[in-house]
Formats: C-alpha cells, structure tokens, sequence
C-alpha cells in the first residue's frame, strides 16, 4: 500500500501572498515623507482653489440642490469641495514628483529632507 499524498504543499513550493495594496493614507504619508512640504502646499493649494471656485460658482447663479443648498454659500462651497477630495488627492498624487522636478523646488528639497523626514 502506497502512502497517500499530503494536501499541503511543501514550503518551498508555495508561493508567497500579494502584498496588500498600501492605503490612502500610507500612500498619503510616503508623499509628504517623499516631497515634504510640497507636497503639503499642493493639497492646501488645490483645497483652497476648489472652495473659492465653488464659492464664486455658486455666487454666479449655480444652484446647489439638496445638503448644500441650504448651507449658505460658504457651507455649500464646502460640501462641494469635499465631494470631490478624491479628485483632488488624485492630482495631488500625479502633481506632487512633476512640481518637484521644477529646479529651485528640487533644490529645496535636496536641501531640507532631513528637517521632515524625522518628523513622520
């Protein structure tokens, strides 16, 4: 009688598990470790951008309709720009290595690192 095969395969054999895809915020976080404060100016400067112009849309005669529309102008401002905050980390994902490609950024950064690195 021939002993019957294990189930489990060896070890070596096996291979190993994906790697769990980081989430947004590690992937947040190894960008400003990355890019520091440029990458900190561009989500403030595209947050900025976005509520200002949602703030004059709206000031110009677009009619928000439900939460917003009874927020006032500011508050409906708000509500819009975090509707879209993916959009917004999405560009400041694909804008943050173009900007500091830019020579004076690149500079700064070579030059400042350390100062933020240590601090994340």
């Amino acid at each position: 009688m021939k002993p019957s095969a294990p189930d489990i395969a060896p070890p070596e054999t096996t291979t190993p598990a994906p790697a769990a895809k980081p989430t947004l915020m590690a992937r947040f976080k190894a960008l400003l470790l990355e890019y520091g404060p440029v990458a900190f100016a561009l989500y403030w400067l595209s947050f900025g951008l976005s509520m200002v112009g949602f703030w004059a849309a709206i000031r110009a005669g677009f009619k928000p309709e439900g939460v917003g529309a009874q927020a006032g102008t500011w508050g409906a401002a708000y509500v819009a720009t975090q509707l879209i905050k993916p959009l917004r980390l999405g560009a400041v994902f694909v804008l943050t290595p173009l900007v500091a490609r830019i020579p004076p950024v690149a500079r700064f950064l070579e030059r400042n690192r350390h100062k933020w690195s240590d601090l994340l």
